[in-house]
């Protein structure tokens, strides 16, 4: 059964109060929200799910499936007004992204990935909604657990073929982790390279150090 510090890969699909489908693993709306289909990498216990999904999660087993129905509260909350963001377009022009409205954008954080959607842009000043699009609604989960991997060899590696990472690496008996990946050019590479070292360092038990060489 699942348990916390443990990577678990996740199928699932959301569908709000009116039955359309807002997430998934599958199909355009996958690609959309988590920018490629299939299972999504979690770290149980230490990423950003919402409580029901946690909750349903708990005791789960490996291929078992679960569907559920959640609150606005075990789901994604109550509209916030603080979290409607004012961001300067600079923070957009960094990542080559011409911020208009209606516009997905997603920021990656140590607690994991947090959508926004831009409302309004003016001069310099973007306003981006980070409300869940669903804020507010009730909502109903399939959940499919297809793998839970405990050891920190089978996470280094999953975590690697997760983000695209080309390459091997050593695991000392003392916590000491050496990789070598083969060097991409683009913004997605970098991106994920930073990933794999946040989440190396701070959610794989056991590695004291890492040590990161590119080819």
């Amino acid at each position: 059964m699942v348990e916390k510090g443990d990577f678990i890969l996740l199928e699932l699909e959301g569908k709000d109060q009116d039955g359309r489908v807002f997430d998934s693993t599958e199909g355009e709306v996958a690609k959309k929200l988590h920018g490629k289909q299939g299972p999504l990498l979690v770290v149980f216990g230490m990423d950003r799910l919402i409580p029901g999904i946690y909750d349903a999660l708990i005791g789960m087993k490996q291929d078992e499936e679960k569907k559920v129905h959640l609150t606005p509260e075990e789901a994604f909350g109550h509209r916030k007004k603080d979290l409607v963001k004012i961001m300067s377009s600079s923070e957009f022009a960094k990542h080559q992204v011409n911020p208009e409205p209606g516009l997905v954008i997603h920021v990656d954080t140590d607690n994991g990935r947090i959508y926004g959607t831009v409302k309004s842009v003016t001069g310099g000043r973007v306003m981006v909604d980070f409300n869940h699009p669903i804020a507010g609604q009730e909502v109903d989960y399939t959940l499919k657990l297809k793998k839970i991997f405990t050891r920190p060899e089978e996470k280094i590696k999953e975590l690697m073929d997760y983000l695209e990472l080309e390459g091997d690496f050593d695991l000392s008996k003392e916590g000491e982790l050496s990789v070598k990946i083969k060097k991409k050019e683009g913004q997605d590479y970098e991106m994920h390279k930073a990933m794999f070292l946040v989440t190396a360092k701070s959610k794989i038990g056991g590695v004291t150090k890492v040590d990161l060489k590119e080819e």
